[in-house]
């Protein structure tokens, strides 16, 4: 497939490389900080929403779209996207999809109680918004990959610089998938839910949420795409929009 591994390989002629930069963006630290769940709630049966407290002399500064890695007991670890755009009160919101056997799941799901103490690695990632201004953003989700893209919601709302126009596409099975009221999220942006099961009685978009972005035949011209959820959700978009012209970098 022309893939190398570069680290066990050495270039015998000349190259030419590509690489993506951040610019003048400048990455937060990682650190390692305790934490205590200061709450637990369910939005749906299968998602649960926790909320960390981290100790008031400790500043956590990310870039809204990052993610933690969530240290609990016998160090287990399991990543999970920030769900805020800051973190007002020292507080960080994480939502977790039940698992079947998983065991941070397992732990989340059935015996936290608020008041634990954990720890957490962070932030990580470069998964955040970049270069957009006057440009049109479109958000494609699946299940809790909401979670980053309601940080970025959040973000823009407040931002000196402001896309051209800004639409989410979130996809479920049922309706109760959609566990978020998104029109409590401030910020100018458009909302369309996708289902792929659907009963009759559901009157929105069907499928799956690239095929339903496609399918309004947007300009893609001066867009850009940020997508999270199931690797074949992303897989199938890339794959889906570039060959409908869209550049691979955006």
């Amino acid at each position: 497939a022309g893939w190398i591994l570069s680290c066990v390989r050495s270039a015998q002629t000349d190259l030419e490389i590509e690489a993506e930069t951040l610019g003048d963006i400048a990455l937060p630290a990682a650190r390692t900080l305790p934490c205590r769940i200061s709450a637990l709630d369910r939005p749906a049966v299968d998602v649960l929403r926790v909320r960390l407290r981290l100790p008031p002399t400790q500043a956590f500064a990310f870039l809204p779209g990052q993610y933690i890695e969530l240290i609990g007991h016998n160090g287990l670890r399991r990543s999970f996207s920030l769900a805020n755009a800051s973190a007002p009160g020292g507080e960080l919101e994480l939502h977790v999809r039940a698992i079947d056997g998983g065991a941070m799941s397992r732990y989340l799901f059935d015996v936290a109680k608020v008041g634990d103490l954990l720890r957490l690695r962070g932030p990580l990632g470069t998964f955040f918004l970049r270069d957009i201004a006057g440009r049109d953003l479109y958000f494609l989700a699946t299940g809790t990959g909401i979670a980053p893209v309601k940080a970025m919601l959040e973000a823009l709302s407040s931002a000196d610089e402001q896309p051209r126009s800004v639409t989410v596409l979130w996809g479920g099975r049922q309706p109760a998938d959609l566990y978020l009221d998104m029109a409590s999220i401030l910020g100018n942006h458009s909302f369309i839910p996708v289902l792929s099961r659907a009963d009759a009685a559901w009157e929105g978009a069907r499928g799956h949420v690239q095929d339903v972005l496609l399918a309004r035949r947007p300009d893609l011209s001066n867009a850009a795409v940020y997508a999270c959820g199931s690797d074949a959700m992303i897989h199938s978009a890339r794959a889906a929009l570039t060959q409908a012209g869209m550049a691979e970098q955006q």
